[in-house]
């Protein structure tokens, strides 16, 4: 009878444990297609979002691949909160989201066993201030554009211009910043012909920049005096997005008023350079 007994409880706690270590049913959100929406007053609407990280009910979940498949596992009314994730400098393990693009919240009832395909469109955060927009679209007009040859600088840049060349290579509209090193023009040097008052003390402050390049190159931050180096930009053979961090350069600059500069010194043969669409960015 003892034993009985014994293997009545055993095949109790047994099966109250499978209940309680079960995990629960899953509900998914299936990532469709990732965009950010800008008006004139953001410049470009390219972006380079390459992870979602997400919390449900204010409990975070985890961060995945925008390709990957968002696992729910709660039940009932769940609110869904998303976030656009990028690489931090351009590097994979500094992946965190952006600061400067709101988040998304989905109200969801949550059905057990079922995917929910959806699209997500991001926006910048309406307190962003766009302090630089360059996207050389104005070249050639009386407006001309924001960026100037440094002093240091051996070779000069052109705008590339699909309304003289169509098969110009520009990442989108018709025009985009060029520039080319060889044996006797070995160092480039561009800046901003202006100023900003970007904040300190490591406050959020971002360069965005689409580009194609085929060796790397420098950004830094300059006060009129001195050139401060932030970060450097890898070669990659088609067009891509960075979202480099300007704040610690910033902050080192001790200026009230901070200008950015691109600099190459030539390492490969026929070094060439395509950017477009830069922005600096703050709140």
């Amino acid at each position: 009878m003892r034993l009985l007994r014994l293997f009545v409880l055993v095949l109790f706690f047994y099966g109250c444990s499978k209940e309680t270590l079960k995990a629960p049913d899953a509900f998914f959100v299936k990532p469709q297609n990732i965009s950010v929406s800008t008006t004139t007053v953001h410049g470009s609407s390219s972006h380079k979002i390459t992870d979602l990280w997400y919390y449900t009910n204010s409990q975070f979940q985890g961060a995945y691949p925008c390709g990957n498949v968002l696992p729910i596992s709660s039940t009932g009314s769940t609110k869904i909160t998303i976030f656009a994730g990028i690489k931090n400098n351009g590097i994979s393990a500094t992946r965190q989201p952006y600061v400067f693009y709101e988040s998304i919240e989905l109200d969801t009832t949550v059905v057990s066993g079922t995917t929910f395909n959806r699209d997500f469109t991001f926006k910048y955060k309406s307190a962003c201030k766009f302090q630089w927009l360059e996207d050389f679209e104005g070249f050639g007009t009386t407006s001309g554009i924001s960026i100037i040859k440094s002093n240091n600088s051996d070779t000069t840049y052109t705008i590339l211009n699909k309304a003289t060349n169509p098969n110009a290579d520009v990442f989108e509209g018709s025009k985009c910043f060029y520039f080319a090193l060889d044996e006797s023009r070995q160092v480039a040097q561009f800046q901003s012909t202006a100023t900003f008052a970007l904040p300190k003390g490591g406050a959020p402050v971002y360069l965005e920049i689409n580009y194609k390049c085929n060796q790397s190159f420098d950004v830094g931050v300059y006060n009129g005096f001195t050139y401060t180096y932030v970060s450097t930009v890898n070669d990659s053979p088609n067009w891509n997005k960075i979202y480099i961090q300007l704040s610690a350069g910033v902050t080192l600059t001790q200026a009230s008023s901070v200008g950015l500069f691109f600099k190459a010194v030539k390492q490969v043969d026929n070094p060439e350079f395509y950017i477009d669409n830069i922005k600096i960015i703050s709140f």
